[in-house]
């Protein structure tokens, strides 16, 4: 039997998957199966899986998102470990040996995640995002439910551990990983490896799926966590769902804002201070939203010089991008 399963979900990622399977093929640990789950694909990808023969497991279904498609894979996997790698990422060679070590070193942990860097055709323009200081300082599940940034492929999870917590959310389309990551934290020690193992392709196919159904996702990623998975994830979560909502809610309307979509921007900010009613800075937008567009600009060049931290939106809604 296999130490690790990888489990690769892909759909019309044909351009990149031969490259992606090669990252895995390099790894210095070699005792692996790949699993690559097509979902519903309608580009060249199964041509080319085709010349892999027996190397890997290749699996098609239906198009029904990513987290069936790791459940499939993840129902199929026969390793202790499982790793997951999206079919237009890479890893480092060391990737596997370097979380199997740790796992080894600790028999309660349940996740081990690295670090990662970031490129785009240009070639690698950001090769550390310090996920320690991100999500290691303070709380770790407050901090995925609030910030994010725990980027799939860079997760191996022991195989028992979805024995107890259960398989993704298939009700997701967006955010089902942070979900997963966020049961596990709940039960489980989880730990880093703190360099980057794994390099996150950004190209706009990524930042499409990002933002396309993203506000939905997350409304009912919080509901499912306050609500589906028992009371000892609901205890961690609720308290932090009012500010997850008005992060939500300040961004996307930040984000309409910003593209001059006045009628779009006003209801998110609405909502966010219904959240959080002592923001000033959702105040000020909100109220730029009812006047001219000379007198916004106006607006936005007064706010970034009296409100802190306004240059931009969250660091949370970027980091949607990376995944």
């Amino acid at each position: 039997m296999p130490t690790v399963s990888v489990v690769i979900p892909t759909y019309n990622y044909g351009r990149f998957i031969d490259e992606s399977l090669k990252s895995v093929f390099d790894q210095t640990f070699q005792d692996f199966e790949i699993i690559v789950i097509d979902d519903g694909s309608s580009d060249d990808t199964a041509q080319r899986l085709e010349s892999y023969g027996n190397r890997i497991r290749y699996f098609r279904q239906q198009q029904k998102g990513p987290a069936a498609a790791r459940n499939l894979g993840i129902r199929e996997s026969k390793g202790e470990f499982i790793a997951f790698l999206d079919a237009d990422d890479l890893w480092y060679p060391t990737k596997l040996e370097k979380q199997l070590k740790l796992f080894g070193s600790n028999p309660r942990l349940g996740m081990v995640l690295s670090d990662n860097a970031l490129f785009d055709d240009g070639g690698i323009y950001r090769d550390y995002v310090n996920k320690k200081g991100y999500l290691f300082s303070g709380d770790l599940v407050s901090n995925i439910f609030l910030r994010s940034g725990v980027v799939t492929p860079t997760v191996m999870v022991r195989r028992r551990v979805f024995e107890k917590v259960g398989m993704f959310e298939e009700n997701l389309y967006i955010a089902e990983d942070d979900n997963m990551w966020i049961r596990i934290a709940v039960e489980y020690e989880v730990d880093i490896v703190d360099e980057s193992l794994a390099q996150i392709r950004d190209h706009r196919f990524r930042t499409m799926r990002a933002s396309d159904k993203l506000e939905s996702s997350v409304e009912n990623n919080i509901a499912l966590l306050t609500t589906k998975f028992g009371e000892t994830v609901a205890r961690r979560i609720r308290p932090l769902a009012n500010q997850k909502y008005y992060q939500l809610y300040f961004d996307f309307g930040y984000q309409y804002f910003s593209a001059h979509n006045y009628r779009m921007a006003r209801p998110r900010f609405l909502k966010a201070l219904k959240k959080n009613p002592l923001q000033l800075k959702a105040y000020v937008y909100l109220l730029a939203t009812f006047v001219p567009n000379w007198a916004g600009e106006g607006l936005r060049m007064l706010k970034k010089a009296v409100i802190p931290g306004s240059k931009s939106s969250s660091k949370w809604t970027r980091e949607q991008n990376e995944k």
